[in-house]
């Protein structure tokens, strides 16, 4: 048996708290992508949404008597239920998969203050530096997981799980031995030894310091899982380069892991003034790059279509020097988690004071879950719903208020590091430092190698096959997770084009991956995204064997949903197709039927004409009859071809022009359960 002894040391506390906050972002994305699955079925808020409440758990704690420790024994077991949580959560569906997510992340909201209880007896400036360096390299694990995956976490793949398995149960032996072997520290050397009467003294630290200090640790937490530990989010906020992204995110955090390990001096000379200068450049960058791509939608008809034409080089590289500035300076906000964190400990609260802070800060965090979800749900939420139309930049806004005011809190002498702060040998630094560096080479790596690099197809081509399919945001009919099985449909359907709709998946409510990038990625396909993320409308996109050209998006009039089409050229042998995909409103009124009028303006005096998507009507309603005036709807023109299909409600449809009439030779729907919408295929010869 391993001796607990071997885990006394500082880079073991520091390999638990990454692991378990490894742990913790991959049970909140879960948690929170599973409730927004339970009531994207019923497309209503149900009582699912209750589940939120098991964010509010450090509740419990408020309970706990003032002078009462916990024991390295409950504090172990805590643990090993959120690492149980973890690998139970993966074998679950639906509500059970909720409830166990949920147990497991009102566990960790729970272990977090204790366990920075049971840090506050060791009052040097490691804890701080060790909460730091312990975020930054889960955010590199995180990052590296998603990235092999093409934006999926690796360890979702059913044939991959184990990685998650074995990272659960080396958590598990790490947080027993080290838990079991924490004492106090005592060190004489470079001022280590603990400032006994400090100001920070617990009847001079208020409840409202401790609940300060806490929020912008939280928000802090919140900023990472909202888009740091996913950067295909600002690529799809932005349409700025992802390689690009990923490479400055990784890069940035090793620098700061560096400096943190050897040479946490230098932090002590950013002073008051530059921290809140740094912070405030962080956040008006960050909020001015979601600003510059977010569209504030008219309410008048007059107006639309709106259209978003594409950027010339000059524009692209202005528009995002917001985001390359906000990447680049994005480590202030792990410099920002270190001496909070290290600030928190010295206050040295009670447990129960803790519970208050924590209470109140996971509120913070379950408000902005739902606001920034009702950034794109507002059409289905009553009274308040309208009010984060075209709001994500003030939700970024707020979060990112919390971690620059709370900073303000910090005691100047709180932010004073030695070159030997990080108190491990030298050897094992440069070890810990050339693993970690290692780690973020691999992933730069591994974006450029599993990125897609298409070209045309080769040899002769007598028919092509267009695709629609509506994934409903990587959810099957049943509403669990589904990537795999809607890339098999895709797969076997062997399409040259695809329209993909509701593929708005780079949002939490989806665990901020990108279905788009995934299947152009496995089936080595152009793509073109569509509308941005920041614009909170459904997602369509064009993926294709063949270059795109002149893809644009525009937007439709809508009082509800807003609602937008892709319009792009395809040239196959010597034909040029002119694609459009769309996904239209949910109700048959005035607004939903100047959507038609408005994508027939634009059909109009054109040659090879696809139009394909989700249209939410019926062949017997008006908006149809409307289409087929001007375009035609393959199915009726396959007539038998389609095996005797005779599904009559359908509102998956592809029509073409006139010119392409005699060239339809047939119309399937296929896919099954693997969404909650069946996929539309059409062969058309050459």
């Amino acid at each position: 048996m391993v001796s607990v002894n071997l885990f006394k040391n500082k880079q073991s506390e520091l390999l638990l708290i990454s692991l378990m906050f490894v742990i913790f972002f991959q049970l909140i994305s879960d948690f929170v992508e599973t409730i927004f699955s339970l009531n994207l079925i019923t497309v209503s808020l149900n009582e699912n949404v209750l589940g939120v409440f098991f964010i509010l758990a450090p509740i419990i704690l408020i309970f706990y008597g003032k002078n009462k420790e916990v024991t390295k024994k409950s504090l172990i077991i805590l643990g090993e239920i959120i690492i149980s949580c973890r690998i139970l959560e993966s074998f679950l569906i639906l509500q059970p998969k909720m409830i166990a997510a949920g147990i497991g992340v009102g566990g960790f909201l729970i272990f977090l203050p204790v366990f920075i209880k049971k840090k506050i007896q060791d009052e040097d400036e490691q804890t701080g530096l060790l909460m730091g360096l312990g975020l930054s390299l889960a955010l590199i694990i995180l990052i590296c997981f998603k990235t092999l995956g093409s934006s999926f976490d690796i360890t979702l793949f059913f044939w991959l799980q184990w990685i998650s398995w074995i990272l659960c149960g080396a958590t598990a032996i790490v947080l027993y031995g080290v838990i079991m072997t924490m004492e106090k520290q005592e060190y004489s050397d470079n001022k280590l030894v603990p400032n006994t009467k400090s100001d920070n003294d617990p009847q001079h630290s208020s409840t409202w310091k401790i609940a300060g200090l806490t929020i912008g640790m939280i928000s802090i937490i919140l900023m990472i899982y909202f888009t740091f530990c996913s950067p295909t989010v600002f690529s799809r906020w932005t349409e700025a380069n992802y390689i690009a992204i990923l490479i400055i995110l990784v890069s940035v955090n090793f620098i700061f892991i560096y400096v943190a390990i050897f040479k946490p001096d230098l932090i002590s000379r950013i002073n008051r003034r530059i921290l809140l200068l740094w912070n405030g450049i962080f956040i008006s960058s960050l909020t001015i790059a979601i600003l510059l791509n977010q569209l504030f939608f008219p309410p008048y008809y007059e107006e639309y279509p709106i259209f978003v034409r594409p950027s010339t080089t000059l524009e692209v590289l202005i528009f995002q020097i917001p985001l390359y500035l906000m990447l680049l300076v994005s480590p202030i906000i792990l410099i920002d988690f270190t001496i909070l964190s290290r600030e928190l400990v010295l206050c040295k609260p009670s447990l129960p004071k803790l519970g208050k802070s924590f209470t109140l800060a996971s509120l913070f965090f379950t408000l902005m879950i739902f606001a920034i979800i009702f950034t794109i749900t507002y059409d289905y939420i009553p009274v308040i719903g309208p009010f984060f139309r075209d709001g994500l930049w003030y939700v970024f806004l707020v979060i990112g208020l919390g971690i620059t005011l709370s900073v303000i809190l910090v005691k100047e002498k709180t932010m004073i590091f030695y070159r030997n702060s990080f108190h491990i040998h030298l050897k094992n630094k440069i070890l810990i430092s050339s693993l970690i560096g290692i780690l973020c080479g691999a992933t730069a790596v591994s974006a450029i190698m599993v990125e897609s690099y298409p070209s045309k197809p080769s040899g002769s081509v007598d028919s092509i096959t267009i695709f629609s399919y509506n994934i409903q945001q990587g959810f099957d009919k049943y509403g669990e997770k589904n990537f795999e099985g809607q890339l098999k449909v895709i797969k076997d359907a062997d399409a040259d084009i695809i329209g993909l709709v509701e593929s708005d998946l780079a949002r939490i409510s989806s665990g901020n991956a990108d279905f788009v990038r995934y299947v152009a990625n496995e089936l080595n396909l152009y793509s073109y995204y569509g509308p941005k993320t920041v614009t909170g409308n459904y997602g369509v996109a064009l993926l294709s064997k063949y270059p795109i050209k002149n893809a644009k998006t525009f937007y439709m009039y809508s009082i509800g949903e807003q609602t937008a089409t892709i319009q792009a050229k395809i040239k196959i042998k010597h034909t040029t197709y002119n694609i459009f995909v769309t996904h239209l409103g949910n109700f048959d009124d005035p607004s939903q039927r100047s959507q038609i009028i408005t994508i027939i303006d634009q059909v109009k005096h054109k040659d090879n004409v696809i139009l394909m998507g989700d249209f939410n009507f019926e062949h017997d309603e008006n908006r149809y009859n409307m289409t087929i005036e001007e375009l035609n709807d393959c199915w009726e023109i396959a007539g038998d071809s389609n095996g005797g299909f005779k599904m009559r409600d359908r509102i998956d449809f592809i029509f073409v022009s006139d010119d392409l009439i005699g060239k339809v030779d047939e119309c399937n729907y296929l896919g099954g359960d693997n969404s909650d919408h069946p996929a539309v295929s059409v062969d058309i010869d050459i």
